[in-house]
């Protein structure tokens, strides 16, 4: 397409006729949309051909076509640009990783995650609230010119929920949403919840996750104490909470089965409703890291596709 500018000095409509006898000539149907008042048309590439010498007699000013985009710009949350993810984008935005969150449901209509969302399943039915909705955002609130930005903005999100409206499950429940993530594929398990004892069968199903080959990312809690299960479990990414000074956050769990930190406070995220809202927890530190071995794995598929 071609934006072409004539002087407006020169009567436009003599202009337009003698266009139009030249085009005419040619068969075309719909040679361009004028703006009479400004002098200005708009062509294509094929009329363009057939009017250039006309536009250079009457030293018209030709131009391309150009992108224009929206001044709107995504917000990159601090936790985001903490844990370097802007900087590993540029190898890959986390494509071909399947996601799944065990939490209190995810809102799947939220323009960041209705296309990032691929599938789920709900264990307890019922209201849900807010928590799976912004730990999703965390790991995949998508790259759209608004609103903000996850650490994996192309990864693949799987809704297991198993948490009802006032946060609660029960083990039983846990054991199902673990085995459903690993009878369906998924990739990484992001698991934001937690319990002071240890439990056998838990640990068995996390076993099996792993000899299955899924990386599993758990909360280490928010008792200012020891780290919960099943972040304390082997096998399990246990993920404390730091501030944005990159302090520990008093609230968060340490010691034993802390393996990593990640923010975790004053984080910006997704909310029912087309909405956000900044909350503290090692439940938005866990995320951070799931969206960061998103990247890792992404690119570990990508390189695995080219030499296959």
């Amino acid at each position: 397409m071609k934006i072409i500018s004539f002087h407006q000095e020169t009567p436009f409509g003599e202009i337009l006729r003698d266009l139009q006898g030249k085009i005419r000539s040619q068969k075309e149907k719909k040679p361009w949309r004028s703006f009479d008042d400004m002098s200005c048309m708009c062509v294509n590439q094929q009329v363009y051909r057939l009017i250039q010498k006309h536009c250079e007699r009457y030293k018209a000013t030709v131009e391309e076509n150009l992108t224009i985009k929206l001044h709107a710009e995504e917000e990159i949350p601090w936790g985001v640009k903490y844990v370097g993810a802007q900087r590993r984008w540029k190898k890959g935005k986390g494509a071909g990783v399947k996601i799944g969150v065990i939490d209190t449901g995810i809102s799947r209509d939220h323009f960041e995650l209705k296309n990032r969302v691929k599938g789920g399943v709900d264990f307890v039915r019922g209201r849900q609230n807010g928590h799976g909705t912004h730990v999703a955002g965390i790991i995949v609130a998508e790259m759209n010119q608004r609103g903000i930005v996850g650490v994996s903005p192309e990864s693949h999100i799987y809704d297991i929920r198993a948490f009802d409206e006032e946060g609660k499950s029960s083990l039983a429940t846990i054991l199902r949403a673990i085995n459903w993530s690993i009878e369906n594929g998924m990739d990484i398990v992001n698991m934001s919840f937690g319990m002071p004892q240890y439990s056998e069968a838990l640990a068995r199903v996390i076993k099996k996750a792993n000899d299955r080959g899924v990386v599993m990312v758990a909360s280490a809690g928010n008792n200012g104490g020891e780290v919960e299960y099943p972040a304390r479990y082997d096998g399990v990414v246990g993920v404390s909470a730091i501030d944005q000074n990159g302090n520990l956050a008093s609230f968060s769990s340490r010691g034993k089965g802390a393996d990593r930190r990640a923010p975790g406070v004053d984080i910006l995220s997704t909310w029912p409703g087309n909405q956000f809202r900044k909350l503290n927890g090692t439940s938005m530190a866990a995320p951070h890291v799931t969206g960061l071995m998103a990247l890792q794995m992404a690119r570990r598929i990508k390189v695995k596709a080219t030499t296959v």
